[in-house]
């Protein structure tokens, strides 16, 4: 295939990819910041405690009272703190804030009005539903081949353009967009494959789970302590971090403990380490290590600390925000290269 042939298919997917990319690249460069927004909103639940208490059953207890039959997950549960609630059903999500000493409920926000849950979805169905999921879908897919075809044609200046020996002509508009469009490509390359790679799988899975219909949680009632639990847990296995707790959704279900464990690569996510728990008895009865499991159970748990860059501190995400923001002057520059031409 010549340069010309390819340079029209670099073109027709750059653009088709270009009409989503403006919002996906601009919505997922905020949400690398979303923990942050969130904190701020979160801020009046906080409460002043004893750094040493924690009663998690005490609020367990409550929430299951006054939430029964609600998909449950502990969000955050550091003694002495605010502990946080995510309770789903399939029309309704709110997150409930307890006081760690008392176990009452200090807060309830409907987590679907939040500005950073808002963006989330427009970063991935658009707002147009399942039709929206499968847009965003093939979107990446036309931005990963605009990549792929955009690295073949540019194969023999990627080093010079990376050590700067490339001229940024400003003859005429062509020129000046070309060489524009040439560098940011270029210099944003690795990071822009495992968004858009990594970007596709969740994709994939957003429509797929768009495709089950949800069904309403009948959630029996946690009578193991929790408390305990955790305590036997650290003692059985000290090198693991609990930081997030399921609930289960159904009397054949468990309590599943996620989390992270000494020596994990960084990339790994924490919600693919489980122990699970008997829920009456609270006994141990899986422990599941993401470094034990088959390739593909690995590369699962990569993709999305990957793609938001959970791993990353301050720099990381500004540099994940910038890169994010390249997606949408590749299009932009792309479109007028494109309209140039076409024009001459």
């Amino acid at each position: 295939m010549n340069n010309r042939v390819l340079l029209k298919y670099h073109s027709v997917f750059g653009i088709i990819a270009g009409i989503f990319l403006c919002i996906l690249g601009i919505t997922g460069s905020i949400l690398i910041f979303n923990e942050d927004f969130d904190s701020k909103t979160f801020k009046e639940c906080k409460v002043d405690a004893s750094s040493d208490v924690l009663h998690l059953d005490l609020a367990i207890a409550n929430i299951q009272q006054e939430f029964p039959n609600w998909n449950t997950r502990i969000i955050h549960f550091k003694k002495g703190e605010t502990i946080v609630f995510n309770i789903r059903r399939p029309d309704a999500r709110r997150l409930v804030f307890v006081h760690p000493e008392t176990g009452n409920i200090i807060g309830n926000i409907d987590e679907n009005a939040l500005f950073t849950k808002w963006l989330l979805k427009l970063h991935y169905s658009l707002h147009a539903g399942l039709i929206g999921r499968f847009l965003v879908l093939f979107a990446g897919i036309c931005f990963l081949l605009s990549i792929l075809t955009g690295i073949v044609l540019y194969r023999k200046v990627i080093i010079k353009t990376l050590l700067f020996k490339t001229k940024v002509k400003t003859a005429n508009k062509r020129s000046f967009y070309s060489a524009m469009h040439r560098y940011v490509g270029v210099w944003a390359l690795i990071l822009n494959l495992i968004l858009v790679i990594t970007g596709i799988f969740l994709a994939y899975k957003v429509v797929q789970s768009g495709m089950v219909t949800a069904k309403t949680p009948a959630s029996p009632l946690v009578t193991a302590s929790l408390e305990k639990s955790l305590k036997n847990i650290q003692d059985n296995t000290p090198d693991f971090n609990a930081t997030y707790i399921r609930l289960p959704s159904t009397k054949e279900g468990t309590i599943t403990v996620n989390g992270t464990f000494a020596n994990d690569p960084f990339f790994y996510s924490q919600y693919y380490n489980k122990i699970q728990l008997d829920y009456a008895t609270g006994a141990i009865e899986q422990i599941v290590k993401t470094k034990e499991q088959p390739l593909v159970y690995k590369l699962n748990s990569m993709i999305l600390p990957l793609h938001f860059g959970q791993y990353a501190g301050i720099f990381g995400k500004i540099l994940y925000a910038f890169i994010g923001l390249s997606g949408p002057f590749l299009s932009i520059t792309g479109y007028f290269i494109w309209y140039i031409r076409r024009k001459q």
